[in-house]
């Protein structure tokens, strides 16, 4: 099972706004949270797919300060955008969000297929 290597330069090519050492800081908590949803499986069977969804936690992570969810986010704001999360005592929907972000880039891809039932 190897692991495709996301880059830098794929994660800025495809709009990522983080600097590099902010990319490579939340690198490993990107990647260790997709091998989590797509476990069992294979990432070197849908390498393209792997990248966007590791570029997409990667994101997440960075909304959140880039503490893997330690920092609870109650609001996100961008231009005119905002979102508001729930107030003290929720809980941080961090694990929602990345399920969420890393799910949409793996559609389709036989990464997410468990091979259970």
């Amino acid at each position: 099972m190897a692991e495709p290597k996301v880059t830098y330069a794929f994660y800025a090519g495809r709009g990522g706004t983080l600097g590099e050492d902010g990319f490579e800081a939340a690198l490993p908590r990107a990647r260790a949270a997709v091998r989590r949803r797509i476990w069992p499986n294979d990432p070197s069977e849908a390498p393209r797919a792997w990248r966007r969804a590791v570029c997409a936690a990667v994101d997440v992570d960075a909304a959140y300060g880039l503490g893997g969810g330690a920092v609870s986010l109650s609001s996100l704001s961008a231009g005119t955008v905002s979102m508001s999360f729930g107030g003290s005592g929720s809980g941080s929907s961090y694990e929602a969000d990345l399920a969420r972000a890393i799910d949409a880039e793996l559609a389709g891809s036989g990464l997410l297929h468990m091979g259970l039932g």
